[in-house]
């Protein structure tokens, strides 16, 4: 996803903004950028620090889901990072591309790559869960940590290579050459190939990574995820019912296995409770992902194309700039909420996180089959 406005080429050095209402639209949107960052810039790196923190606790990363929630956190915090380049050239006027076109580069390559991942990484997250609800059995070999971090890794790789072109000749130019400063544009006269792939192909190629592949991706697992639990649950409803007939004439052995089930009674309901919370979490990212970056992606194409035909292009400019600079802004929301959204919807994720920051000690939980085996020991002492 394009983080710079240099990508629109909206070049407002020594044009005055022309507008009906004569408003100064550079003006306003650096203001809004500079206020709307502030904001999550101050929220987004202490929410997804202690998440980091949260989701790197051994008891955790047991979990396959927690190691994309623990990239997800590393890959916010990194496309934060990248993006203070954009804010201090709006709020102070700092042009930090005017210094070196490698630093440039440099910058723009991990933007992309970090908020890819992150993108992909919830992608993975909702098929991570998708995989456990329509493989209950099969799913313990595959949703291991070990094969978590294997795809994270794979995404980490693939997203290298994709975005790779960055480090190409085309973009950009360093001092020298009777320049006294560098620049991060685009080089139209000497790469004419690049310049037509990186303005009127790579948008779209863009658009199809970072936002709308892995948008399907999750919202094809929500759906199956609802449809598959809705059908599990009146699976369950069904089996209870007929356990419960067949229970009444077998008072004695109920009150045999009295102790086993009701074991197994606490282990089923805190496992659902864990499966619907994660459920809800997932929900609430992918609505969120979807609400703030679809509207920049499709602006971006949009302004693409709409400039390109606009006899107007250079009073309207300003005004171009500002729409994109505040739909940029709440793209980066999604960068800075995810924790907030845990702590939200997760009521096991709130308890996990203040046992980890006060350092405190996890009850151990028993699992299905040794709550059936201590069980089975009380029956036999007696």
């Amino acid at each position: 996803m394009t983080t710079s406005s240099d990508h629109l080429n909206f070049n407002s050095n020594g044009t005055t903004a022309q507008s009906v209402a004569s408003t100064n639209y550079l003006t306003l949107g650096s203001h809004i950028c500079t206020t709307i960052m502030s904001i999550i810039y101050a929220m987004g790196y202490i929410g997804n620090t202690f998440a980091l923190i949260t989701f790197s606790s051994k008891r955790l990363r047991r979990i396959s889901s927690s190691i994309f929630l623990l990239a997800i956190a590393i890959s916010d915090i990194g496309a934060l990072l990248t993006s203070l380049w954009i804010f201090l050239s709006d709020a102070f006027g700092i042009p930090l591309q005017n210094y070196s076109a490698l630093a440039c580069r440099f910058r723009t390559f991990f933007a992309y790559v970090f908020m890819d991942l992150s993108s992909w990484c919830i992608a993975g997250l909702a098929f991570d869960r998708y995989l456990r609800i329509r493989f209950p059995f099969g799913s313990k070999s595959l949703c291991t940590p070990r094969n978590a971090f294997f795809v994270v890794l794979t995404f980490v790789l693939v997203l290298c290579g994709i975005n790779g072109h960055y480090f190409s000749p085309g973009i950009g130019q360093e001092r020298g050459e009777n320049r006294s400063t560098a620049h991060c544009l685009e080089n139209r006269d000497t790469y004419p190939n690049y310049y037509y792939f990186y303005k009127r192909i790579w948008p779209k190629i863009d658009m199809i990574i970072f936002c709308f592949l892995p948008a399907c991706i999750m919202i094809l697992c929500n759906a199956n995820i609802i449809y598959l639990r809705k059908k599990q649950l009146d699976y369950v409803e069904n089996t209870n019912s007929f356990r419960s007939k067949k229970e009444t004439t077998q008072i004695n052995t109920q009150q045999t296995l009295n102790g086993i089930l009701s074991t197994r009674k606490v282990f089923t309901a805190h496992r659902r409770s864990m499966e619907r919370q994660m459920s809800l979490m997932m929900a609430a990212c992918v609505i969120v992902f979807i609400c703030t970056t679809v509207p920049v992606t499709i602006c971006l194409i949009l302004l693409e194309e709409f400039t390109i035909k606009d006899p107007n292009r250079k009073q309207n400019n300003d005004f171009y700039l500002l729409i994109f600079r505040t739909l940029r802004a709440l793209m980066y929301v999604h960068f800075g909420s995810n924790f907030y959204l845990y702590c939200l919807t997760s009521r096991i994720f709130r308890a996990e996180f203040f046992q980890t920051i006060t350092c405190q000690k996890f009850p151990e939980i028993p699992s299905k089959d040794q709550s059936t085996n201590i069980a089975l020991n009380k029956i036999s002492d007696v």
